[in-house]
């Protein structure tokens, strides 16, 4: 019975005339059947890219195919916010994602399981690089449960994505050189600071603290993507360096998106209160605001959007009403991908989420499936044209 009126719910959806208590409904129903469509789609031949893309084609394709009929799994998936229908939608090798003309509608989707994020680290031949004042290199595997010192800084293991860093003063030589802890692309781990404060790294980041850290000051450098937890010291407030900007805390949790071939620098504040500061603006930030400035973009704040700006940490890239080149450039972060060429005549845009353990190949693959476009391959370049 609820597979039957998925199915009448869904093309209703296609054809675009769909009420809003049906679409509350369907994405309802959603929840019982999510996995069964990835599943499907798995199997499914790639459509001929000669002609022009079909939503029925694709719809067909899937709910007539034997595993649509035979099996469904429980999944949770929070209801969508009701703007408007004028898209389709296809799921597609753990990713949902549909082109859209001027849809606004948010796509929230569920953690990956622990087989997922097993499928991503598997994929990863990097390992982390940490670069300390005296020169030393580490890899995130040479650090253990023991702690050891490396001639001013004390290294040690929590778990497996957690590192503990600790200074002996004792033994800092220079107090104005570097501690580097990096994250190629494709992994992603956490530090806990000398001052209790933990800082989760995204793919291709790096953090720098000053060997003296937490001694007079609590001050680091970003370059990527981290999420911040910072621990209370009115004697002591916590300052990020960006390349864009400054910001300054007491005790709160943020997350900040700086990488270098970015224009601008976002960040957005889960709680607590920042202060964001360019030479010629300072911002000041309550929970639920993001704040933005680039090299020719004046500092400005907005509403935070954390089910795309905290996606990454769930292991998902999440867009709304995203171009391409919007999601490239996000994707780039974390696939080893060193150069995009754009041959496109479109200005077509998605709405969905991406599955971060998915292959590279894997995600490019589905996105040719449910869109009017190619992409080729070669040694870290990606060409995208349609």
């Amino acid at each position: 019975m609820h597979k039957e009126r998925f199915k009448y719910l869904n093309q209703k959806f296609l054809n675009n005339n769909i009420s809003e208590s049906e679409l509350t409904e369907y994405f309802n129903l959603l929840e019982q059947h999510e996995d069964l469509f990835y599943e499907s789609l798995d199997q499914l031949p790639d459509i001929d890219q000669e002609t022009e893309f079909n939503n029925e084609q694709v719809f067909q394709k899937i709910i007539q195919h034997e595993e649509f009929q035979d099996h469904a799994k429980t999944k949770r998936l929070i209801p969508y916010k009701w703007i408007a229908v004028a898209c389709s939608i296809a799921l597609v090798l753990g990713f949902i994602f549909y082109p859209q003309d001027n849809a606004k509608e948010e796509l929230v989707h569920e953690t990956p399981t622990a087989q997922q994020e097993t499928s991503a680290a598997s994929t990863n031949s990097h390992n982390t690089a940490i670069q300390l004042a005296d020169g030393t290199r580490l890899d995130i595997k040479d650090i253990d449960k023991q702690e050891v010192s490396y001639h001013g800084v004390v290294l040690s293991k929590i778990n497996k994505d957690l590192i503990r860093v600790r200074m002996d003063e004792q033994h800092i030589s220079d107090p104005i050189a570097f501690h580097e802890f990096n994250t190629p692309k494709g992994t992603s781990y956490s530090l806990e600071l000398p001052d209790g404060s933990t800082v989760q790294l995204n793919s291709g980041s790096s953090l720098k603290l000053k060997s003296d850290f937490n001694r007079q000051s609590r001050e680091v450098n970003l370059s990527g993507e981290a999420y911040f937890d910072i621990a209370h010291n009115k004697n002591k407030p916590f300052k990020v360096q960006t390349k864009d900007y400054q910001i300054q805390v007491l005790g709160t949790q943020f997350n900040v998106k700086s990488y270098p071939q970015l224009t601008q620098t976002k960040t957005s504040l889960v709680k607590g209160s920042v202060e964001v500061n360019t030479a010629a603006k300072a911002l000041q930030l309550v929970p639920g605001e993001q704040a933005k400035a680039g090299k020719s973009i004046q500092l400005s704040k907005g509403k935070a959007n954390f089910r795309e700006d905290l996606a990454w940490r769930d292991g998902y890239f999440r867009f709304n009403n995203a171009s391409i080149k919007d999601i490239m450039s996000d994707i780039s972060t974390w696939y080893n991908i060193t150069d995009i060429r754009y041959e496109l005549n479109t200005d077509e845009r998605f709405t969905g989420s991406i599955v971060r353990s998915r292959s590279l190949k894997e995600v490019l693959t589905a996105m040719e499936k449910i869109a009017n476009l190619k992409f080729d391959m070669k040694e870290g370049r990606v060409i995208v044209r349609n």
